[in-house]
């Protein structure tokens, strides 16, 4: 059991610089052709970077977009390192944009872009394992709309006891 152990150890110490080194590699990354998402994707990749907007209900609010997994995810992340921190990600399935939001009311409901407009993309709730539409609170749709190249207004749908709850007004978000 020992020397199994030992065999293992060892196996594990040679192949570890390895992996470091593959982690590392940008060769492989930089072979792939760029990402080329969905329209509603590629209209999406236009928040990347920082935003701030002020709310009556929640006052100062900063979101920031990132792409991640080769520019093939948009991560954004909603008030970092308070306790209202959230994050959204949004990825192209079959070439329909896909939302999954990481709520802080503790469940991930699972969105699907279901309008699309030379300005705007409207999300809406789809089957998510574990999340009782019946009872649950939960967000249940976004719509982004873009305003212009420094300006989005965000507008969430809540439900809660499967109705339609107040959210908050709209908020505008501009690019820091």
């Amino acid at each position: 059991m020992i020397k199994q152990a030992l065999i293992l150890s060892i196996f594990a110490l040679v192949g570890l610089p390895a992996c470091q080194t593959a982690r590392t590699n940008q060769a492989a990354c930089s072979e792939m052709p760029p990402y080329q998402g969905s329209a509603a994707f590629e209209r999406m990749k236009s928040l990347v970077g920082k935003w701030t907007a002020d709310s009556p209900m929640m006052g100062k609010m900063n979101t920031e977009f990132r792409l991640i997994a080769g520019d093939s995810v948009i991560e954004e992340r909603f008030a970092e390192g308070t306790p209202m921190e959230m994050l959204s990600i949004y990825h192209d399935v079959k070439g329909k944009l896909m939302m999954t939001h990481y709520c802080m009311l503790r469940n991930q409901p699972r969105m699907m872009l279901t309008k699309s407009t030379t300005d705007s993309l409207t999300f809406d709730l789809v089957s998510t394992p574990g999340l009782n539409v019946s009872k649950d609170k939960h967000m249940h749709g976004a719509t982004y709309t873009f305003i212009d190249r420094n300006h989005f207004k965000l507008e969430g749908v809540s439900w809660d006891n499967g109705k339609s709850t107040p959210c908050g007004p709209p908020v505008i978000f501009t690019r820091r």
